[in-house]
């Protein structure tokens, strides 16, 4: 049975918190948990991914050698693209011209020092040597909840985190022992590709940890470029998806109505608003029944308004949930 820790079990950290993080484990392998592994990993951290057996840590491995395989196609490809981008204006480039391309866009990407920081696991235990834990379950409190119980004695040498999108961390971090070491860390999918994380300290989070992460971000890089934190106040919702989940919704509900198509609805967001997907296609990114399950979160805290749309719910029962299951507003 979980037990929720009072205010009273509560003491401050004395002095600051200090800790050189070299090992991070993920807990949760599907697509969000892998890419936060493959992150760190690059990054040079030695990483844990686990999840609840090894066919599904194995799975989230395999997922891991897709992103560094790509990275390593895109950048090898990148010397003759732009090659061919400028010959395709009618230049004529002479062969030092195109060695002197190759030179300056070769990137030799070592996939195998990638992998090789990478261990999987379906044994709490082997969280042990971790300094940060980043939590990457499914949207679902109770779910949540019994992780942070399962993590309890880790939080004694170790941040845990969580990488909810609106659910309560000032809750999931009442099961731990030492719940002042835990924040959320909400990276965005994909987070090698995207690089804002949204820090959410919770109503114990210290000083210390709560600046730790933030410096802990500052200072990693995904494939494109630095990472980027954000500091916010534990509100459902955070900043992007209380914007960004609610337009999602209302696009469905004027695709729904028949007011226009879907592509018309991107392309309009994308060349009339300068989004650079538009919001059905992010839907399918993101996954409908993520998209269901924040909007619900938005709309127990701040009520009718974010009611999720007939179809948003129709297609997470119908189980169309974007490109992870190759159907959704659009066929993949």
């Amino acid at each position: 049975m979980l037990r929720h820790v009072s205010s009273e079990d509560i003491y401050p950290i004395s002095g600051y918190f200090l800790m050189e993080i070299k090992t991070v484990g993920v807990i949760g392998a599907g697509t969000m948990g892998s890419a936060i592994a493959e992150l760190f990993a690059y990054n040079g951290f030695n990483v844990v991914l686990k999840d609840q057996n090894m066919d599904l840590a194995r799975s989230g491995y395999s997922k891991i050698e897709k992103i560094v395989n790509d990275l390593k196609r895109i950048n090898d490809e990148k010397p003759d693209k732009e090659i061919a981008r400028i010959e395709s204006y009618g230049i004529r480039l002479s062969d030092d011209q195109k060695d002197a391309i190759k030179k300056k866009l070769k990137v030799n990407i070592e996939i195998e020092p990638i992998l090789r920081r990478i261990k999987i696991t379906d044994q709490y235990s082997d969280l042990s040597e971790c300094e940060l834990i980043i939590e990457a379950a499914f949207e679902d409190q109770k779910v949540k909840d019994q992780i942070f119980s399962d993590l309890s004695g880790f939080s004694e040498r170790a941040i845990i985190a969580s990488n909810t999108s609106s659910l309560s961390i000032t809750e999931m971090a009442g099961f731990l022992r030492k719940p002042e070491n835990a924040l959320i860390l909400h990276f965005f999918n994909p987070p090698y590709l995207l690089p804002l994380v949204e820090i959410v300290p919770s109503m114990y989070t210290s000083s210390e940890i709560r600046d730790l992460a933030f410096n802990l971000i500052s200072r990693m890089k995904n494939h494109r470029e630095g990472m980027v934190p954000v500091m916010v106040k534990e509100r459902e919702g955070f900043i992007v998806n209380r914007l960004l989940i609610p337009m999602i919704n209302t696009a469905a509900e004027m695709l729904d109505s028949g007011m226009a198509s879907a592509k018309d609805i991107d392309t309009a967001m994308k060349k009339g608003a300068g989004f650079p997907m538009g919001p059905l296609e992010l839907a399918d990114m993101i996954g409908i029944d993520v998209v269901v399950d924040v909007m619900e979160v938005l709309e127990s805290a701040y009520g009718e308004r974010y009611k999720p749309s007939v179809i948003l719910r129709r297609m997470r029962e119908a189980k169309q949930l974007g490109r992870k299951t190759r159907s959704g507003f659009y066929k993949y």
